[in-house]
């Protein structure tokens, strides 16, 4: 198998680097449209499996990947955030409004990028030590961190089975 990149290594970024993924990398486009017609053929019932809308992928697939913006709006350790400062303060803001939050009580982070640390910003902000809460161990169609017993063994969690 040959790797279709190779010959792009020698060229500059100028020549390809405007080019769409099926004039890059054929086979890894291939793949893509074979994905998104699996997809399209079935009824997905996983909830993080949903179909992303056009606006979200387009979100997703644009400039903002490029950037690195660790730290919170006007506090980054980088600069070159003025966009992504203004962007986020505009998603804390209507996530506060989807949720008819007050500002001055609830404050809110979107910036978690995986379901593991956004429960566990849920779990610290509306939990005190040893408070309970209900959820679905993984087999069942829960997440891991409702409490699904790994190798390495649970730190943070108790877990209490219920009759079946």
């Amino acid at each position: 198998r040959t790797d279709p990149i190779a010959p792009l290594a020698m060229q500059s970024v100028a020549e390809w680097g405007l080019s769409p993924l099926s004039a890059v990398d054929p086979e890894i486009h291939g793949l893509i449209e074979k994905e998104k017609a699996r997809q399209f053929r079935g009824i997905e019932l996983i909830a993080s499996e949903n179909f992303t809308s056009k606006a979200v992928i387009e979100c997703l697939g644009s400039c903002l990947t490029n950037k690195y913006s660790e730290g919170l709006p006007g506090a980054r350790y980088y600069g070159g955030n003025e966009n992504i400062d203004v962007i986020e303060s505009i998603c804390r803001e209507r996530a506060l409004a989807a949720f008819h939050l007050d500002a001055a009580k609830w404050g809110v982070n979107v910036q978690p990028y995986s379901g593991s640390p956004a429960n566990f910003a849920a779990y610290t902000a509306l939990l005190n030590p040893h408070d309970r809460i209900m959820g679905l161990d993984l087999p069942s169609g829960g997440h891991l961190t409702h409490g699904y017993y790994t190798a390495g063994g649970k730190k943070v969690r108790r877990e209490e089975r219920m009759p079946r």
